[in-house]
């Protein structure tokens, strides 16, 4: 989907140089997962682990992949 936001420059830039990025959009995609993940932490370590939490094993891999890339450069 094509959005068009107003992003200052130095985030954006410090966002690719951190995630090893290799374009914008990918940096973007990143950060925004990065989000996502952190924000479903953080609810389950808010509940206390009242919740069934339970990851697909795709997820896993790919975070795992993601990680392992970073490690790697």
């Amino acid at each position: 989907m094509r959005t068009t936001v107003n992003i200052p420059e130095e985030l954006l830039q410090e966002v690719q140089q951190l995630s090893r990025a290799g374009t914008r959009r990918e940096a973007l995609v990143i950060a925004l997962e990065d989000y996502v993940r952190r924000q479903r932490l953080r609810r389950v370590m808010e509940a206390g682990g009242s919740l069934e939490f339970e990851l697909a094993p795709r997820e896993i891999r790919r975070q795992s992949n993601r990680r392992l890339r970073g490690a790697d450069e």
